[in-house]
């Protein structure tokens, strides 16, 4: 982690998507667009891929949640730029590279760990009444194995549905909503916000060369 967020904890990690290196926005226009005194261009599937595939991981829950198609494009990185922490996007930002920012997040190491236990909690409560959905189809297979088998036990043949389904009606929805609202509070608070500057530094090295690594 400390790799990842840089030797204080703490970094915006912007994510990235581009066919080739030179489609990604020059660092020297970054530093003036985005008022950061540096920064540096890392690959996403490289050896922080496990910290970047879970910030996408989030992107996919968020669409989720809205209700929005699965779409690749918008949540899946090629690169990712590292710089420092508490950095805005601006309208000039969004305007002039929507096509390569899929999105931004102020990141601190507690906020990460925080995210890690979020995304597991969404996946079990999901997978949990993902079991309560499928037991009807459970049930109806069993219910047809056990008569082709000859079993004469009515709980099987004809399990009392109804009353299943009234015992078991709101299954998990307020943990459910809990884990939404976690998720959403946790995306709008450390997600990169517009603002008209950041409190970065700029520097005068608007001349230094960006670099791309597999890192």
């Amino acid at each position: 982690m400390r790799d990842f967020l840089g030797p204080h904890g703490k970094a915006t990690i912007i994510l990235m998507r581009s066919h080739f290196d030179n489609e990604l926005p020059k660092l020297k226009d970054l530093k003036k667009l985005l008022h950061i005194p540096d920064g540096k261009y890392y690959k996403s599937g490289g050896r922080n891929s496990y910290d970047i595939n879970k910030l996408e991981r989030l992107l996919v829950i968020v669409r989720e949640i809205r209700g929005e198609e699965r779409d690749w494009k918008k949540t899946t990185s090629s690169d990712y730029l590292v710089t420092v922490a508490e950095v805005h996007s601006n309208l000039f930002m969004t305007l002039k590279y929507t096509a390569q920012v899929i999105d931004g997040f102020n990141l601190t190491e507690a906020a990460f760990d925080e995210l890690d236990k979020l995304i597991s909690n969404y996946g079990q409560i999901c997978s949990m009444r993902s079991d309560i959905t499928h037991m009807w189809d459970v049930l109806k297979r069993n219910s047809e194995n056990a008569s082709e088998k000859g079993v004469e036990d009515l709980t099987i043949l004809n399990p009392n549905l109804p009353a299943l389904q009234e015992v078991l009606a709101g299954y998990g929805d307020d943990q459910y909503a809990k884990a939404i609202k976690d998720i959403q509070d946790w995306y709008e608070t450390y997600r990169w916000k517009y603002g008209t500057s950041s409190k970065a530094t700029a520097s005068n090295q608007d001349d230094e060369t960006e670099t791309v690594e597999a890192t």
